[in-house]
């Protein structure tokens, strides 16, 4: 029975995550102009510094590892609707492109007793380069805003 339910979790992972994978080309999200270049899965995030202060760090911590990822629960509207309400440090808007899935964690409560991470690409006006963040559609915990955002 073991073995059958490991089967059944695997290959319902596999299906969700190809299918999420093959449409993220077409979760582009872009308010007020676009972001160019290739996918950055790490990048660094620039505020602006007086002279003589230290450049900015990469970005670490909540929302930017797999180890503390957001936890927005509603599957991927609950993902949409956390972005929705993201926003730079000045209320910029955001753009944001869904990467693909990653980082498989296993969790009992759940239906098939684990999930994935989704990983977005998240720019704004004023950000040197896009930054990874990671989202979990699964769980939910109140959401807050990683290092360098604001939730409006």
């Amino acid at each position: 029975m073991l073995m059958l339910r490991n089967a059944l979790c695997c290959s319902v992972l596999w299906v969700v995550s190809s299918g999420c994978a093959s449409s993220s080309a077409t979760m582009r999200q872009e308010e007020g102009g676009g972001a160019s270049g290739a996918p950055a899965t790490e990048a660094i995030a620039r505020t602006p510094a007086a002279p003589g202060e230290m450049p900015a760090r990469e970005p670490s911590g909540y929302g930017y590892t797999p180890e503390e990822p957001i936890k927005v629960g509603g599957g991927p509207a609950g993902e949409r609707e956390y972005l929705q309400y993201l926003r730079g440090p000045e209320g910029q808007r955001l753009s944001f492109e869904r990467l693909g899935s990653c980082c498989g964690f296993e969790d009992p409560s759940l239906p098939y007793g684990g999930g994935l991470l989704d990983m977005y690409e998240v720019t704004y006006e004023g950000l040197e380069k896009p930054v990874t963040l990671y989202l979990d559609m699964y769980r939910r915990q109140e959401p807050r805003a990683p290092a360098g955002f604001r939730l409006d």
